[in-house]
């Protein structure tokens, strides 16, 4: 920064600093690092909006506490989107028309889809969020977006290859909600199975939410799969599946993807979800070791955390690593320069956040995890080593 510019910026009372790039051109800068959401707090996804909150604002606290982004403090502005797409549109327009907002958080697949067309025109916010949608893992449709673990397709990909590790040519059963979320992986899900050599003998399709599924539990228990593969849920109606099959006596295996896949949730399920296994990105091996998992055990004294916790800590990590290194480079804090750092991120050490360094593949972070529920215990234990899905899967 020169004396001559720093002075004629102050001139103009706009509070703001002037910062030179490496070729000479000078562009201003606010004192603060202001970082948009539009988060449901309210509504049936707020105990999931509240928790990713929690996990963004406990990460930039932590990192003011230490002195910043290169010296600057992040300011996390949010607002309560009520999981609408309309309301979250309009905190996008109205956060980032009153804020130079270099990242913004956003609360759904729909919500990220619908503004894509406008955060690539503008070309000055980057954006991350709750959605693992196959379809925003597209670097070429979705440039200026990532996301924070694997997509839906891979994580399916990862408990498949956990089955074919236990079981050569296992049957396979799938189950998911007739829901955009829901089909998602599905046709990838049968591509891998294939090539496994996993047997898929059913495809169940219900609607979301509380529903009577002992049609569906007497077609599981004529095939009798060894697997049994939940998506599309956050909770229900997941255990009344198994504890209809349970009192059927099969003794098949439930697996689901990452939002139905909690410890909390497993909890409010009980005895029925002993024994459920999951696929998350996220650490939560009782004996994780690392900087940023200290500062989540910190920040939580005598608390149990849910994976959207960790997933609003990854998606604020991940922001401060990208305009760290987009500052400490000495560049403007567009789409393109932050877009760039984010693709750099290789064998990159999130403190232990995931068990193994990561590195972005497209848009995602293909790195997973299968865990197993215990009842007795309350937790979710380590059942598979780390499983990262290739570029070429």
């Amino acid at each position: 920064m020169t004396r001559l510019s720093r002075r004629a910026f102050s001139q103009l009372g706009l509070g703001a600093a002037l910062v030179s790039t490496a070729s000479g051109r000078a562009f201003a800068q606010a004192p603060e690092l202001v970082i948009g959401a539009a988060n449901p707090m309210s509504g049936v996804f707020a105990f999931a909006g509240v928790e990713g909150f929690e996990g963004g604002r406990d990460h930039f606290e932590f990192v003011n506490r230490n002195g910043g982004v290169g010296g600057r403090r992040i300011r996390y502005v949010n607002e309560d989107s009520g999981y609408r797409v309309d309301n979250a549109v309009a905190i996008f327009t109205r956060i980032t028309s009153q804020h130079q907002t270099p990242v913004f958080f956003g609360d759904s697949t729909g919500f990220q889809k619908a503004i894509n067309p406008e955060l690539n025109r503008r070309g000055s916010t980057v954006m991350a969020g709750a959605s693992f949608a196959s379809e925003i893992d597209n670097p070429q449709a979705f440039p200026n977006q990532w996301i924070p673990g694997p997509n839906y397709s891979d994580q399916f990909r990862v408990l498949l290859r956990y089955i074919a590790s236990q079981k050569r040519g296992a049957s396979v059963v799938f189950v998911y909600s007739d829901t955009e979320f829901g089909r998602d992986p599905i046709a990838a899900g049968e591509a891998e199975a294939r090539r496994l050599e996993l047997n898929v003998v059913e495809k169940i399709v219900t609607q979301p939410g509380s529903v009577d599924v002992s049609g569906d539990v007497l077609k599981i228990r004529r095939r009798n799969p060894d697997y049994v593969i939940f998506h599309g849920y956050v909770l229900q109606p997941i255990p009344e599946f198994m504890a209809q099959a349970r009192q059927a006596g099969m003794t098949s295996r439930f697996m689901g993807t990452f939002y139905s896949t909690d410890t909390v949730l497993m909890n409010r399920a009980g005895a029925a979800a002993d024994g459920y296994m999951g696929v998350s990105c996220y650490n939560f091996d009782a004996n994780a070791q690392g900087a940023q998992v200290e500062a989540i055990r910190a920040a939580n004294v005598g608390k149990t955390r849910t994976h959207a916790y960790y997933q609003g800590w990854t998606n604020a990590m991940l922001a401060v690593e990208v305009l760290r290194r987009t500052l400490a480079a000495n560049e403007e804090l567009n789409a393109v320069n932050m877009m760039k750092h984010a693709r750099g991120l290789k064998n990159y050490d999130t403190g232990g956040v995931f068990g193994v360094p990561i590195s972005m593949v497209n848009n995602s972070f293909p790195h997973g995890r299968v865990y197993q529920y215990s009842a007795a215990d309350k937790v979710l234990k380590p059942a598979s080593d780390w499983i990262t899905i290739s570029a070429s899967a």
